[in-house]
């Protein structure tokens, strides 16, 4: 029995991952239902890792595989049985709201995040005049208004809902403006929606404050009652009672039967799908964030690698990125889509907008969930850089919540930067009792990769003053003094960006370096590096094919993703010998085999040195990582804003430090990185000599050189090999016990699937939540 079939992995899945050589585990704790906060480097298979049960789950699920006795999509059955008086929805509230058993009061006592709350009844457009109202019982604060079903439960924070807040301010799409005037204890809000005029209006202890809102004309959807709170408690009136203050002539409450009774909707079926056997049944149940397109793409790329044999119904995917022409996806989406796959932006602009639906989410994946917490972020490549936090908190707050086991939403965090506190908290927030997983640990580095310096030091090569092949440096010193004979920080910073090409020119062609991944500081940097190769090959373009002995594309975030997208696949194919990149490409991106990292500059992070390295010596390939390390400070761009870029027209102002007025320069000191760097190894990495090559110790153990780079290590070394079996023996019986107790735990999660079923059948059958102390 394979590891995958003692995982439970479908033979399906199985059969998908053999014919692509993929050999890493699966989650069992996915499998089993729980949540999972895992730390992995690069190269250790966490996209299988989450993916592979994930794509087992939905799969079952569309199948009818899983009876846990609720529906596979959405919060409830599609029929719509005489329903009651609209109350407080206990189904469609956030944890921290109660209900009073009445259902017409609810309180929140938190003083820290807002709490919301839906009623069980909303108005179509097809409904007349509705009206309900709100006294508010004690001091806080509090929005009274309007939500559609998919909306936020933060009253008035998105494009689907409307308030009117106790500050006296308006609010919707999260734009808050003056309204009205302040309200408080003791005072009663009345809420007023006239569809067939598409107005929304509000009254405040009867007195009319006049029209709030102008309904947008395409809008379709029905709207529901709807409170927001922060350390308050208010008491509805739907009509069931007197009314404290009568609403406008022709405005009704919600009270079903009748004509009175037309246009009014139920929460559950607005909140469905529609009926089995549609498209738009196929509400998602998976979606998986990623912090960039490339990474997007190439996560859902292995969806569809791994799910090619699933059985009918199989699995359906959607990609939903930022910067792209979103009809593709909207289309996927309108004919039905299981799992979802996109940058946070575009995520949540669709479902704002209400083409996708988050009501029947089992799984909510963050990758790359880590942050950047030492310095700026010019290119995000993390989920939590640059105010992805919010995003994340109000997609999570429309997931349903409700079920137990693989019928509960499972929130699963995979990235290589999990070590924060900022993380931990945010997984606090998301997760219950999660799973910590250190797929390779925190000081994980790939042990058949070998790290070189190559030490630029322009007072002793004198090479960068050649003019021939030119090299084009990038404008931080236009303003500066420079020249043969001067010895200044300027110059010698000069003399850096001039000399480090020319190395590297040397170095591919003394180590026959044929693929090469190349990382630059900014995307400028990796557009003058493409210039002095299309000047090495004589004017040539710069892409020219394998041939081409200085081929590149290039990968950078200020390209068009058709561009990248293209780059990427170039260099996959063999179609150019060199990838030169920004650090948005060491986020996940996987190239199999590749030989070569080169460093032009050391990152400022040691941990982002491990991303880049981290594309080499995947799957036990060898790999050599050389870094140009200049021996004297360099000046550099740092622009302090995204989007910025002052290398585009350089000046006195922006050429100084950032330190001083307009300045957007700083000075590097890669000897300090590179102590850092040393520091994360756990070793001084060796030098390059002026020769180039390799050091003695490195040469002896390849054997055949260079060109045993990008080829298996255990399989190029017959003492690698007898070492890895005598590895391999000696953890056998550790894992062979750890199989053993992943089988237990899964057989003791299906034998306890029934009871867990039978207490989801109690609270399902619980009309009201008591009110908290």
């Amino acid at each position: 029995m394979s590891a995958f079939e003692e995982l439970g992995v479908s033979p399906e899945l199985i059969r998908a991952v053999e014919e692509l050589g993929w050999t890493r585990k699966p989650s069992p704790s996915i499998l089993g239902g729980g949540d999972i906060m895992a730390a992995a480097e690069t190269g250790s298979g966490k996209t299988g890792a989450f993916a592979l049960p994930v794509l087992q789950v939905v799969q079952e699920v569309r199948a009818g595989l899983m009876r846990t006795g609720a529906p596979t999509a959405g919060r409830g059955a599609a029929t719509d049985p005489a329903p009651a008086a609209a109350v407080w929805n206990a189904a469609d509230r956030d944890d921290a709201l109660a209900i009073q058993p009445d259902g017409l009061v609810c309180q929140s006592r938190s003083e820290a995040a807002w709490s919301g709350v839906r009623a069980s009844l909303g108005a179509d457009p097809a409904s007349g005049p509705r009206y309900f109202e709100v006294a508010v019982c004690d001091e806080g604060l509090c929005r009274v208004g309007w939500a559609a079903p998919a909306s936020s439960l933060e009253l008035g924070t998105e494009k689907g809902s409307w308030g009117y807040g106790g500050t006296g301010r308006r609010s919707h799409a999260g734009a808050f403006e003056p309204y009205g005037r302040p309200y408080g204890l003791g005072d009663v809000v009345g809420a007023a929606l006239d569809w067939q005029a598409r107005r929304l209006s509000f009254f405040l202890n009867g007195k009319d404050l006049g029209v709030a809102y102008d309904l947008p004309k395409h809008l379709a959807t029905p709207l529901f009652p709807a409170v927001t709170l922060k350390n308050a408690e208010l008491a509805a009136n739907f009509g069931a009672e007197a009314w404290k203050f009568p609403p406008p002539p022709g405005y009704q409450g919600f009270l079903p039967g009748g004509s009175i009774g037309e246009g009014l909707v139920s929460w559950e079926v607005a909140s469905a799908p529609a009926q089995a056997g549609s498209n738009a049944a196929r509400r998602p149940l998976a979606l998986i964030l990623e912090p960039t397109r490339e990474l997007a793409e190439q996560t859902h790329d292995n969806l569809g690698l791994f799910s090619k044999f699933l059985p009918v119904p199989g699995v359906r995917t959607a990609l939903c990125l930022g910067g792209t022409n979103p009809k593709a996806a909207e289309r996927a989406l309108a004919e039905g889509a299981d799992i979802v796959t996109g940058t946070p932006g575009r995520v949540m602009e669709f479902v704002e907008s209400g083409k996708l639906v988050l009501d029947g989410i089992k799984f909510f994946v963050l990758d790359e969930a880590g942050k950047d917490l030492e310095r700026p972020c010019l290119v995000p490549d993390r989920l939590l850089d640059t105010g992805n936090q919010e995003a994340i908190r109000k997609l999570f707050r429309r997931f349903p919540k409700a079920g137990a086991g693989v019928a509960r939403l499972q929130v699963l965090l995979f990235s290589a930067t999990l070590h924060s506190e900022e993380v931990r908290a945010l997984a606090r927030e998301l997760c219950q009792d999660p799973i910590l997983v250190d797929l390779r640990g925190k000081n994980h580095l790939p042990d058949t990769v070998d790290h070189l310096v190559l030490e630029v030091d322009p007072r002793e090569d004198r090479s960068w003053l050649q003019t021939s092949p030119a090299v084009i440096s990038d404008g931080c010193h236009t303003f500066d003094a420079t020249g043969t004979d001067l010895d200044t920080p300027e110059n010698w910073s000069e003399a850096v960006k001039r000399l480090k090409p020319r190395l590297l020119q040397r170095c591919l062609t003394a180590l026959g370096m044929e693929q090469a991944l190349i990382f630059c500081r900014t995307n400028h940097d990796c557009d003058n590096l493409e210039k002095f190769f299309k000047n090495l090959s004589g004017g040539a373009a710069a892409g020219g094919g394998p041939g081409n002995p200085y081929s590149c594309a290039v990968l950078a975030g200020q390209r068009s993703m058709e561009e990248r997208r293209a780059a990427l696949a170039a260099f996959k194919a063999g179609e150019v010998r060199f990838l030169v990149a920004t650090d948005v490409a060491a986020r996940g991106i996987d190239i199999q085999g590749l030989p070569f990292v080169i460093n032009m500059t050391l990152p400022e992070r040691a941990e982002d040195y491990v991303h880049r390295v981290g594309r080499v010596g995947r799957a036990d390939a060898l790999g050599l990582a050389v870094s140009l390390v200049s021996a004297l400070p360099e000046k550099v761009w740092y622009a302090s804003g995204k989007g910025q870029r002052p290398w585009l027209a350089p000046s006195r102002q922006n050429t100084a430090t950032n330190d001083r007025p307009g300045g957007q320069t700083v000075w590097l000191d890669e000897p300090g990185l590179l102590r850092d760097v040393e520091e994360r190894l756990g070793a001084a990495v060796p030098r390059l000599p002026a020769d180039m090559a390799l050091p003695a110790d490195i040469a002896a153990r390849l054997g055949r050189g260079p060109q045993a780079y990008g080829g298996g290590g255990a399989d190029a070394d017959p003492a690698a090999q007898e070492a890895l079996g005598r590895r391999l023996a000696a953890v056998q019986p550790a894992l062979a016990a750890l199989a053993k107790l992943e089988r237990d735990a899964q057989a003791s999660f299906f034998d306890l699937k029934r009871k867990w079923a039978e207490v989801e059948a109690v609270r399902g059958r619980m009309q009201t939540v008591p009110l908290g102390e």
